[in-house]
């Protein structure tokens, strides 16, 4: 059994971005993961690095909007019925966690976390050479109702308070920026003018996991068994190599409760699912950076491989089949917006975020359980926030000062909860 100063598990941009400040700081690391860096639910998000994410995605309060996702009535959310019975439990925490004050609380542990988010990335794409696939031109919420667009011009003076771009677009100047987009159905836009747009989001994963290896990292594919504190060590056990580590980091999304479960760490996690799918633009058209319908609940976003449609969240077992009628439904409200022509896909992918009930990671130790750490959670944001949250829970581990106040993202606030 090969034994490391610490062992990652996981190798999406969270866990890769995790081992890369691990070996900066001297350690001795493994990344170990079934399947190659960034390819599972990194690779599967609209490709923002989103500087003004700031905002929870809270659940909704309003009685019009519950019925409607109840009746399945909206694109924007969609649930299993044969799942409630597993997924209730989580969704009522959600709920409970979705007053406008603990909401507030959310916005205000993210302020610290969002402001190191570019700065991070760009400093992992300069090592790694990625540079190339972003491009720096932020992202416009699309509104087809004027109460819409009065909503977010109120959360948009909130971002210019802490100093962010976010300007409101009447239609003309909408075209000046997007000249495809046709605006006939539109009551105008919001630009964000500071996130970063990524055109291969899994190859930018993979850029990093190369400059971790180029560290002196190593990864390791294999299926992971089990986890054992054993001999003041933690033993992972593999369908491969079983190794050890001193500190043992848990990066691995969607799949972290699983593991947590069976060595007595009990989160209240759940998922978020969600679909994409690629389509050729017809024609000449162009889009030049990510535009959301917000009344209707998709994303398009430019990617090397045609225009990526993302749906809405649905909300069933991590492990249910597929069913993606959110992308069916909304794919000819997206052709009003935008000349999407065929899909260059043969299915569409799906995929899973993990998602604690105030919208917050969990960055910090195990409650009892010495060694063990816990990095996942980050809901919408594990592409934005990866590299920065890296370097907190990295600190931690280390002993340094860390960057802001860790208690927030503790895995200790559900703990005392209970």
């Amino acid at each position: 059994m090969t034994t490391y100063d610490a062992v990652v598990l996981g190798a999406g941009i969270v866990g890769v971005a995790t081992a890369i400040q691990l070996r900066k700081r001297g350690l001795s690391v493994a990344l170990v993961d079934r399947r190659g860096p960034g390819e599972e639910t990194s690779h599967g998000n609209a490709g923002l690095i989103q500087r003004e994410g700031v905002h929870p995605y809270v659940f909704p309060r309003d009685p019009r909007t519950i019925i409607g996702v109840a009746l399945k009535r909206r694109t924007d959310a969609d649930y299993h019925l044969s799942s409630l019975p597993s997924v209730a439990p989580f969704l009522m925490r959600y709920f409970a966690a979705s007053t406008p004050e603990r909401a507030r609380k959310t916005f205000e542990a993210n302020i610290p976390l969002f402001a190191r988010c570019l700065e991070a990335h760009e400093a992992l794409m300069m090592e790694a050479g990625s540079q190339d696939l972003v491009r720096k031109t932020g992202w416009i919420k699309l509104f087809r109702k004027q109460a819409s667009a009065e909503e977010a011009d109120v959360q948009a003076r909130e971002l210019r308070e802490i100093g962010l771009a976010a300007s409101m677009l009447d239609n003309e100047a909408l075209n000046a920026l997007e000249p495809d987009i046709d605006t006939s159905r539109l009551a105008g836009g919001l630009h964000y003018g500071d996130p970063w747009c990524c055109s291969n989001p899994g190859a930018l994963v993979k850029s990093y996991a190369a400059l971790y290896e180029k560290l002196g990292g190593e990864t390791v594919t294999a299926e992971i068994a089990g986890v054992q504190r054993r001999d003041g060590q933690w033993a992972v056990t593999t369908n491969g190599p079983d190794i050890a580590g001193e500190q043992l980091v848990v990066t691995l999304g969607p799949w972290s409760k699983r593991l947590l479960d069976a060595v007595g760490v009990t989160l209240p996690m759940g998922v978020k699912r969600g679909y994409h799918r690629h389509y050729k633009p017809e024609g000449e058209a162009k889009l030049n950076r990510p535009v959301l319908d917000g009344d209707v609940g998709y994303v398009m976003a430019p990617m090397a491989r045609g225009v990526r449609l993302t749906s809405g969240a649905e909300f069933a077992r991590q492990d249910a089949p597929a069913t993606p009628r959110q992308l069916q439904r909304v794919l000819p409200k997206a052709r009003e917006v935008f000349p999407l022509g065929e899909s260059v896909d043969e299915r569409a992918w799906l995929g899973a975020r993990p998602v604690l009930p105030d919208m917050l990671p969990v960055i910090g130790a195990a409650p009892k359980n010495p060694g063990l750490w816990l990095h996942f959670g980050h809901a919408h944001h594990g592409f934005t926030l990866g590299p920065a949250t890296a370097e907190l829970v990295s600190q931690l581990i280390t002993g340094e000062t860390p960057y802001c106040d860790p208690a927030p993202y503790s895995p200790q606030r559900f703990t005392r909860a209970r």
